[in-house]
C-alpha cells in the first residue's frame, strides 16, 4: 500500500494526503477518490505553498526547541495537518473538522512508518 492509501485507511474523515516538495508542489498523493476539493485549484495551490513554507520556517527553531512533528490548522470546514520531512518535503493531510485531534499522534506514526523520501 502507498502512503496515501495507508493514511486514507487510517480514518474515513481524511480528505487529502499528499507529499509536497520544498516549493509546495504536490509530488505524490491527492484527494480521496469520490471527493472534491473545497477550494478552487488556484487557491489549493496557494494553501499547499503556505503549508510547505510553514513547515520549513518551523524547522529553523529545531536546534533550540527540537524538531517539528506536525503543524495543525483547524478551520470551520477542514483540518489541515502538515508533517515536515527532510529535504524540505511536507506530508500534507486534510480532514473533516470532526476528526479527533487526539488521533493526530497516531497518524504521525502511520506517516513515519510509511513515508519514504525520494
Amino acid at each position: 500500500m502507498t502512503l496515501q492509501e495507508k493514511v486514507f485507511a487510517f480514518d474515513g474523515r481524511i480528505r487529502f494526503c499528499g507529499v509536497l516538495d520544498n516549493m509546495g508542489r504536490i509530488a505524490s498523493g491527492g484527494m480521496r477518490p469520490g471527493l472534491d476539493s473545497l477550494e478552487p485549484d488556484e487557491e489549493a495551490q496557494r494553501i499547499d505553498v503556505q503549508m510547505a513554507v510553514s513547515g520549513s520556517m518551523m524547522q529553523t527553531a529545531s536546534p533550540y526547541l527540537g524538531k517539528t512533528n506536525f503543524i495543525i490548522t483547524h478551520r470551520d470546514k477542514m483540518i489541515l495537518i502538515a508533517f515536515p520531512k527532510e529535504k524540505g518535503a511536507t506530508v500534507l493531510v486534510t480532514a473533516e473538522p470532526d476528526l479527533p485531534l487526539e488521533k493526530v499522534k497516531s497518524l504521525l506514526i502511520v506517516i513515519d512508518e510509511n513515508y519514504h523520501s525520494a
